[in-house]
This record gives structure tokens, C-alpha cells and sequence, in this order.
């Protein structure tokens, strides 16, 4: 049996759920082809071979001014954004993650969390555009607590 245990600033969602398959533990070099050739960004052949699958990915929530429920970024790098001066020409990189809670917890807001942080979920992978107009390629689907 595996137990699982996310850690969100002050909040901690424990997850007790027995798991026949082990995630897949991806980095966020396996997103993206390296280096971006003629034909721009492109998909890396691990990720897509992941697709819809249950993954596990290290990195750093991004910090954010307007605290958006239901969801949060995971990108490779600390990163704060400035949402009232930047609007949508925001510092995101491209392989940045859009880590979305069960629909059941679209109300919950996660509090900044520093450091790394392993997540596990589905992964999921195709242009989304969140309510605010910011467009990710990547989104992880946390587990229902």
C-alpha cells in the first residue's frame, strides 16, 4: 500500500489510497524537446507517452498575486508572478504545469508553498487557456481527497 501526502503552505491534504501502479516520475526536461529546433517547441517523446497516465513531478509552485481556486502552476524554477503589471506577458515557461484539484475542490486555493514539491497525477497534455487567459501545454489532474 502507498500513502501519499501533499503538502500546500499551511493546508495539508493527506491522501491514504492503496495504488496498484506506480507513477511514472517525470522531469520537466522530459516535457519539452531540447534544443528547440527548426519547427519551435515541440513535445518531448516521454511525456507523450504519458499522456493521461499517473505521474509524479518535481517542482516549485509559482507564486502568484491573485490566488485563482480550484488550481496552481508547477514550473522547474521559483518563480513569482506580478499579474496586475504583467496581465498576460507573464514570466511562465513554456513546459510550466497547470496543476488543477478534483472539480469536488475547485473552491479550495492552495497557500504558496516554497521549495520543491513532488506532485502526483494524471497527466494531461493539449492547449488549455485558464480563466484568466493564461495558456498551458501541460496540466496535471490532482487525485479526488
Amino acid at each position: 500500500m502507498i500513502y501519499r501526502c501533499l503538502a500546500f503552505g499551511f493546508v495539508w491534504l493527506s491522501i491514504f489510497k492503496a495504488t496498484a501502479v506506480e507513477p511514472t516520475r517525470l522531469s520537466f526536461d522530459d516535457l519539452l524537446l531540447r534544443p528547440i529546433g527548426p519547427y519551435g517547441i515541440e513535445i518531448g517523446p516521454k511525456a507523450k507517452n504519458m499522456q493521461g497516465q499517473l505521474v509524479q513531478l518535481r517542482g516549485f509552485m509559482v507564486k502568484s498575486e491573485d490566488h485563482k481556486s480550484g488550481q496552481f502552476y508547477l514550473s522547474p524554477m521559483p518563480i513569482q508572478l506580478n499579474e496586475h503589471a504583467d496581465g498576460l506577458a507573464n514570466d511562465l515557461p513554456a513546459s510550466a504545469v497547470l496543476v488543477k484539484f478534483d472539480p469536488s475542490q475547485a473552491s479550495w486555493v492552495a497557500s504558496h508553498k516554497p521549495g520543491s514539491i513532488l506532485l502526483e497525477g494524471i497527466l494531461h497534455i493539449g492547449r488549455y487557456e485558464d480563466t484568466q487567459g493564461n495558456v498551458s501545454w501541460f496540466q496535471l489532474q490532482l487525485p479526488i481527497h
